[in-house]
């Protein structure tokens, strides 16, 4: 079920309804259930998934979990489902397994080993009630693509959750609107020109390449931020706060302020419980930032280029730290360094986007083509243009604590007209467009 469909309105309508009407008492069971159907709607042969590995976190820590031992064989059993359907070919180079990966499964499995990382260090305390722990895991605003959240993030909030106020309902259905729109008119409308440059880069001209290669930086933000922005105002209108999960990521100076800003829960997560652990096997920093970053490739798909694409940014965040910790300056102005950082982000995103390593070569040699370029076929590409540029003029806005002091100054009027516009833009090329696409890092 996709936030963007008339599906998920459905499912928000009576959900809203439920909830509103049932007493405070009751509202853990329907965030299960609903929860649940969620999920299931997709595949529902794979309900059974989360219930199991949250069964598993919860024995381990109201039972198993008292020395590291037993938490490193809880941790092994919470992985077990993620290495088979993720990694299971690419590590064995065998195709035994031909299911598709369950929605979610990265997210879920990170949630859960937080969780059992955290009981294990007295950062929270176990939890005794199973449906309170499996609403943490379950909780639908997040469950498919993120934030990945830690359990003092939510499940204080689960026990006791904040009264809506009448201006928080506003921020919310803004929050979710702006996402909503973000997805529907940036992402899902720049994808039609990214996918057919990637299907076949050597056909493609330069101008059809230079589209591709600054939409797709858009489509990929647009596309997750935008889910961001929707789990967070749908969390909202309903009394629970969500963690941000961008701030702005193409604006800033260096790469790694870059994974400072971008999908922040995973790059805090690798940080405390990879980076920080790993320490006591690798002492050397770079090296172990080599080993985590490629990591993170790997945590967005079982390819050598995702794997390539990790690497790449461990490269670059040693090599930024390095100049850093020498103190060595950096005689280039903020504004280039931004830029620079940009594109050396959009560089590595071929990798991330390219379907094999092949589809990659074929994408760089086809920069080979600029001394080729034409504008005959300028028009066809006007729009992603006015795309890419309204995104980059506008993109110093989009952080929620803007969207808040917007809500506060503006007039309910005036807010209500730009709501309004947003969603009749929005369903009217939803519509043309013939529905919306998949969120992108719902495969991850």
């Amino acid at each position: 079920m996709i936030f963007s469909t008339l599906p998920f309105l459905y499912f928000f309508i009576v959900y809203t309804i439920i909830w509103f009407l049932s007493p405070s008492k009751f509202r853990i069971i329907i965030i299960i259930i609903f929860s649940v159907f969620f999920y299931g709607f997709w595949n529902w042969n794979y309900v059974v998934l989360p219930v199991i590995l949250t069964f598993i976190a919860y024995i381990s820590t109201n039972y198993f979990v008292s020395n590291k031992k037993n938490l490193t064989i809880s941790i092994i059993f919470v992985l077990i489902p993620l290495i088979y359907f993720k990694y299971f070919n690419f590590i064995f180079n065998i195709e035994l397994i031909n299911l598709p990966i369950p929605l979610g499964i990265s997210f879920i499995t990170f949630t859960l080993i937080a969780y059992l990382i955290d009981v294990y260090k007295n950062v929270i305390p176990k939890e005794n009630s199973f449906s309170i722990l499996f609403a943490y895991i379950m909780y639908y605003p997040q469950l498919i693509a993120g934030p990945i959240l830690r359990p003092q993030e939510l499940i204080p909030q689960l026990k006791n959750i904040t009264k809506v106020t009448p201006k928080m309902k506003i921020v919310a259905v803004t929050i979710f609107s702006i996402g909503l729109f973000k997805k529907i008119i940036f992402a899902d409308q720049l994808s039609s020109y990214v996918d057919p440059v990637y299907l076949e880069p050597l056909k493609s001209t330069f101008l059809e390449w230079i589209v591709a290669f600054y939409s797709f930086p858009v489509q990929l933000y647009c596309d997750f931020s935008g889910y961001t922005d929707m789990a967070i105002g749908l969390a909202l209108f309903f009394g629970i706060t969500l963690p941000l999960n961008f701030n702005r990521p193409y604006l800033v100076s260096s790469i790694p302020e870059f994974w400072r800003n971008w999908h922040i829960s995973l790059s805090t997560w690798i940080r405390d419980y990879a980076y920080f652990p790993l320490g006591n096997i690798v002492k050397n920093i770079y090296i172990r930032t080599l080993i985590v970053m490629t990591l993170v490739g790997l945590w967005h798909g079982a390819s050598w280029t995702m794997v390539i694409f990790g690497f790449i940014h461990g490269l670059l965040v040693s090599s930024s730290n390095f100049l850093r910790m020498r103190k060595i300056p950096n005689l280039l102005s903020k504004k280039i360094r931004i830029i620079l950082t940009f594109h050396i982000f959009s560089f590595t995103l071929i990798f991330f986007r390219a379907v094999d390593f092949q589809n990659a070569m074929d994408m760089i040699i086809t920069l080979k083509y600029i001394f080729e370029f034409t504008f005959h076929d300028f028009e066809a590409l006007i729009y992603p243009f006015i795309l890419i540029v309204i995104f980059f003029f506008t993109h110093k806005y989009d952080n929620i604590k803007e969207i808040k002091i917007f809500v506060n100054k503006i007039k309910i009027i005036y807010l209500s007209l730009f709501l309004i516009f947003m969603w009749i833009f929005s369903i009217i090329i939803s519509i043309l467009n013939n529905g919306s696409d998949k969120f992108i890092y719902f495969d991850f």
